[in-house]
């Protein structure tokens, strides 16, 4: 027992958890936004898709992704709270003269931009998920008794204050991805001179196509492309 408890402390464990909890993370992400496309198909699809993923298992799967999801949530911010204190006692402290010439702003900013994402998830959840913030826009019912998923979208996103917070939201998690997939390739041995660099490069550019992605729901219903 003593011993799981030394490597469960030990810096390479949380930069394991770390690694693993973010591409667990970044495999949701990439999956909430294939449903969120679905807006630019139709209402009758995405309610559908809806349904489909509430009922799928009876029920049960939804709600196993949910806990996976926030578990993977609790773990991954722990882990970089542990590790960000640690890189803070090993340069002697706050006051202590940092040299940057190797990391980027993105690097440095990921405790902060971490914790942003996860109020902003909260707040999300909150809104669209549970109808417990902006109740005005969650119990829409379609023309087959339906949860009108598609309607709630569009009129969440149609209120200035909403849509601003989500976008700003989605540009900080690019910011986030921008280091973090380099990061996690590195953490879990994918790390060579030769093709270090195009990870690198690919994980930016994946940074902005779902940071478009994103922001393409709410800009093309401000525009009225989607009503």
């Amino acid at each position: 027992m003593r011993r799981l408890i030394e490597v469960w402390r030990s810096t390479v464990f949380q930069k394991w958890v770390m690694a693993i909890t973010g591409v667990m993370l970044g495999g949701f992400l990439l999956a909430h936004l294939a449903g969120n496309l679905l807006i630019f198909v139709g209402a009758d699809d995405m309610n559908a898709y809806a349904v489909e993923l509430r009922e799928l298992l009876h029920g049960s799967a939804i709600w196993v992704m949910r806990a996976v999801l926030v578990i993977s949530l609790v773990l991954h911010v722990r882990a970089g709270i542990v590790l960000a204190q640690r890189n803070r006692t090993a340069s002697g402290g706050r006051y202590a003269v940092t040299s940057y010439q190797r990391s980027t702003l993105a690097s440095r900013s990921m405790l902060l931009t971490g914790l942003l994402i996860l109020s902003y998830v909260l707040y999300h959840l909150a809104h669209f998920t549970f109808g417990a913030i902006h109740t005005e826009y969650y119990h829409y019912i379609d023309s087959m008794g339906r949860h009108d998923v598609y309607r709630m979208v569009v009129e969440s996103f149609r209120q200035p204050v909403i849509t601003i917070l989500y976008v700003v939201a989605v540009i900080v998690t690019g910011f986030h991805l921008q280091h973090a997939i380099a990061s996690a390739f590195q953490t879990l041995g994918i790390n060579h001179p030769r093709y270090s660099p195009s990870i690198k490069m690919g994980g930016t550019l994946l940074s902005i196509l779902i940071v478009i992605g994103f922001i393409s729901v709410p800009m093309a219903i401000i525009f009225g492309l989607v009503q």
